[in-house]
């Protein structure tokens, strides 16, 4: 799964910079139901634009309808573009 959310349309990540946490058997209500659902947050330093971002979330709800049987109306994601010096790494910011 992991190799499908890197190798998107944009091909824009950098895969030893990327980085995915799944917490998953998280109670979550969304919608007034419990049905599975999901939330991200997608961090990235430059690169997104409404565009883009329209790329990744249908990228991403292919992904999560195929693998986690996660309906696209069923989750939310969050985008955020970064400054380089407020990102930290290896003792230093990008």
């Amino acid at each position: 799964m992991f190799d499908e959310i890197t190798l998107n349309p944009t091909r824009f990540f950098l895969l030893q910079y990327v980085m995915i946490l799944l917490n998953g058997s998280v109670p979550i209500a969304f919608a007034g139901t419990e049905e599975p659902a999901a939330y991200g947050e997608l961090i990235s330093i430059g690169g997104l634009d409404p565009s883009v971002n329209g790329k990744l979330s249908s990228t991403i709800a292919d992904i999560l309808q195929t693998k986690l049987s996660i309906d696209s109306s069923r989750f939310y994601i969050k985008f955020y573009d970064v400054q380089r010096s407020f990102f930290g790494f290896n003792g230093s910011t990008f």
